[in-house]
């Protein structure tokens, strides 16, 4: 149960229309203007140090954790260094669009446009406009891919929250204080590394003093204040604030309280997302039993103090155009806080604070963060069994990873045991080792069943005439399934082409004109080296590849081998002209497509085997290239709400679909087509040998609440999902929701506010969901037992 307090700070929260700051936009104009001559990395620490001193700062009636992203609660800074132009374009629109509006008033729309006038020609976005290929632009504006980074920086940053505890911030200014005095200048590469630690004094006393304000303020209303028992919280987050960053916590709220900071900070610095927290129990545990035998604290209060914090982390949102609003619908920004797991030793790592975690994400329902437990066949019953009955009651969290898959791939990764044990997830499903990596997730989206309509037209765009991929033979020319399914590849291995070369050119000029000095303090290695992660700071860097639509790319490749090649009873050119037609007055066909040819998701070998292969060539594929710090390019299947958007791209397909219409999501089967129940469904999305999407693997199941009550429905839950685990999956969400529900949401949202589902890496609110998405989540199919 909710506190009055959090439920107050809840209600007040849910009340706010998600709305943009002018503040952050004027603020980094002033700073840019002032020390525009200072080399980038310099530049970068100077503006965050102007931003954190004289930005609006407030302490709301009743918080325990304090900090505030912008002037305003649930509002998104501007970050008009990385982005000015579409904003301007759009800012008419943002109030009146179907996804993800943001409020602004008349008087904030005209100053904002002022400010972005004065970056006209000069923000990233469009400092990166040329150097994409034009076949590259030709591809994305096809919806066959798209390129990420172009716009954010590069974020997903997941804190060493170990080293940072051990000495604060204060740790890290001495020891760039100590390279400093040992460097002896002599070439560029050294004065650069001093510009960087320099930085990074810079970057770390600016935090240092943004919590002292926050000192001062709660003392300026402890004074004020006539309640006692508020007055001496106050005085205790002064106490908290004026200790950390500066130093390690000493107790749990601290612990908490620097999180809050890190993160926040990290957020003001730059524009990306996905920055994540890591094995959070791990290292805040000691701190909570430590104040437990203390009697500093209890566990109710200690509950509050975390439900504090995921309100907080929910004022977190971003602001997107058009196009990335419909494909991220929700508001995300991908706080994911991992639980549970092995330890270094491999033993069972569920402590007090993993239990804790759970019954406040129980408690207060809120969007963010992702909570994600992680399983081993050595789990604590209790904490595996708590989190599937929050399942059951329709929460839909946690997620469950499994690190009998994910241990291996950090350790194909170079991991050491320990660190391949310390894991984390940046974004959604995106493992690596906690505070050592920078991974990049956002490299782009290539639409698999795209790739098939253009091996299908030789390459040729049939909605454009296009010649978008390359070459690969007429769809009437192919004599044997093997030909077509090789140049459905060859359109998948162009496309990633096309898109990794611009994403590549695109994150090299990161390294040159958006470098991240306080990011950079956060993970380790940065300071050893003397570069920024941009630069390639991290012990481990890689840049993640998405791909989507697999379920029907596999389906119509079924389709296609069945009534083609081997029964033969439709002809080439009559599949062509049935889909350029849209299956108009050829009904009986497109069932017969529909329902006759084997489908993803029913433990049907030869089509599960279609989509494996498709993964594995992708996967294969990207072991040719490196990013622009030298670093893998790794696979992840997942969609976010771009199957959407990827489908109204696409004619009709073989698989049955009608033109335009949504894909399957992640790597889930196409919704509605796996019948055969959900343990059909977790053993063809195992097959697809997940070891090859070493980036993730995405995976949403819905079950129907009526067939899933009592001790009987949380038994098949858990088996479900151990028995996707033993056939090594990586992860999987569950949504335990009705059909009647959802659409008694859509009906009357009012009813309906704290409803949450699971999109794709994310809990979002279903009545801040477009319509598309909201049906598009009705439409997955609702398992019973």
């Amino acid at each position: 149960m909710m506190t009055p307090r959090v439920e107050r700070l809840k209600r007040q929260q849910a009340a706010a229309k998600p709305t943009f700051s002018v503040e952050r936009a004027r603020l980094v104009t002033e700073a840019y203007e002032k020390y525009g001559a200072e080399p980038n990395i310099l530049l970068k620490a100077k503006a965050l140090e102007h931003i954190l001193k004289n930005m609006t700062i407030f302490i709301l009636d009743g918080e325990l954790i304090v900090g505030n992203h912008t002037d305003k609660q649930r509002c998104a800074p501007v970050y008009p260094e990385f982005a000015a132009k579409w904003i301007i374009d759009q800012i008419e629109e943002f109030t009146t669009r179907n996804v993800d509006k943001m409020y602004i008033t008349k008087e904030e729309q005209d100053e904002l446009v002022a400010v972005l006038k004065k970056w006209e020609g000069k923000s990233f976005d469009q400092a990166t406009a040329g150097v994409c290929p034009p076949e590259t632009l030709a591809g994305e504006a096809a919806g066959a891919f798209t390129v990420g980074a172009r716009d954010c920086c590069t974020g997903h940053i997941l804190a060493d929250y170990p080293r940072l505890f051990d000495g604060g911030l204060n740790r890290a200014i001495a020891e760039c204080q100590e390279n400093i005095r040992k460097t002896a200048i002599t070439c560029r590469e050294d004065q650069e590394k001093v510009d960087f630690w320099n930085a990074c004094i810079i970057a770390a006393k600016a935090a240092i003093q943004f919590a002292g304000r926050y000192a001062d303020l709660a003392e300026e209303k402890a004074k004020a204040e006539d309640d006692p028992r508020r007055k001496e919280e106050l005085l205790e987050i002064a106490k908290n604030c004026r200790n950390i960053p500066a130093n390690g916590p000493v107790t749990f709220f601290e612990a908490v309280q620097y999180c809050w900071f890190v993160q926040l900070i990290v957020s003001i610095e730059d524009n990306g997302h996905g920055n994540s927290f890591g094995p959070f129990d791990r290292y805040t545990n000691k701190y909570y039993v430590e104040d437990l035998k203390a009697g500093r604290i209890t566990e109710e209060r200690a509950l509050e103090i975390l439900e504090c914090f995921f309100i907080k982390l929910t004022d977190i949102i971003k602001l997107r155009d058009a196009f990335y609003s419909e494909a991220f619908a929700g508001y995300p920004v991908w706080q994911n806080l991992v639980i549970g797991g092995m330890d270094s030793d491999g033993t069972d790592a569920c402590n007090e604070v993993t239990r804790l975690v759970l019954k406040a994400n129980a408690d207060v329902q809120t969007s963010q963060p992702a909570v994600s437990l992680r399983y081993h066949d050595g789990m604590a019953q209790d904490v595996f069994d708590m989190g599937v009955s929050m399942i059951q009651k329709g929460l839909s969290t946690p997620a469950f990873f499994n690190d009998k898959l994910v241990v291996p791939i950090m350790l194909s990764k170079g991991a050491s045991i320990p660190e391949a044990r310390y894991w984390g997830i940046y974004g959604c499903v995106q493992p690596c080792v906690a505070g050592y990596s920078d991974g990049r997730p956002q490299v782009g989206y290539v639409n698999f069943l795209k790739c098939l309509e253009l091996a299908m037209h030789d390459g040729v765009d049939p909605l454009t005439g296009r010649q978008i991929g390359p070459k690969t033979g007429k769809f009437t020319d192919f004599k044997t399934m093997e030909e077509f399914t090789e140049a459905v590849y060859d359109q998948l291995r162009y496309c990633y082409h096309l898109m990794l070369t611009g994403y590549t050119a695109v994150t090299s000029m990161h390294a040159v004109r958006q470098n991240m000095p306080f990011s950079s303090i956060m993970v380790s290695n940065c300071i050893e080296k003397g570069r920024s992660l941009q630069q390639g700071g991290a012990k481990y860097n890689e840049s993640g590849c998405l791909g989507t639509g697999l379920g029907n790319t596999a389906d119509a490749m079924a389709a296609i081998k069945k009534f083609v090649f081997d029964e033969k009873v439709i002809s080439k050119q009559e599949l062509l002209d049935v889909l350029t037609n849209n299956f108009e007055g050829s009904e009986p066909l497109r069932q017969l497509l529909l329902n006759k040819a084997p489908k993803y998701g029913n433990d049907i070998d030869s089509v599960d085997r279609m989509a494996a292969d498709i993964v594995k060539c992708a996967r294969e594929h990207l072991e040719n290239y490196r990013d622009s710090r030298g670093g893998k390019y790794v696979l992840d299947i997942e969609s976010q709400s771009l199957n959407i958007v990827q489908g109204k791209c696409i004619g009709a397909t073989p698989d049955g679909r009608y033109a335009y219409t949504p894909l399957a999501d992640n790597c889930s089967p196409v919704m509605g087509r796996d019948v055969n129940g959900p343990t059909a469904t977790v053993l063809s999305v195992a097959k697809l040998d997940q070891i090859n999407t070493n980036d993730g693997a995405l995976f949403n199941l819905r079950f129907d609440p009526r067939t899933i009550a009592g001790a009987k429905g949380r038994q098949v839950i858990g088996s479900v999902i151990k028995t996707y685990f033993d056939h090594f999956g990586e992860h999987i969400q569950i949504n335990v929701v009705s059909d009647e529900t959802l659409k008694a949401a859509q009906k009357h949202p009012e009813d309906y506010r704290d409803l949450l589902v699971r999109v794709a890496g994310y809990l979002a609110y279903f009545t801040e969901l477009d319509k598309e998405v909201q049906d598009n989540i009705i439409a997955r199919t609702a398992h019973d037992c």
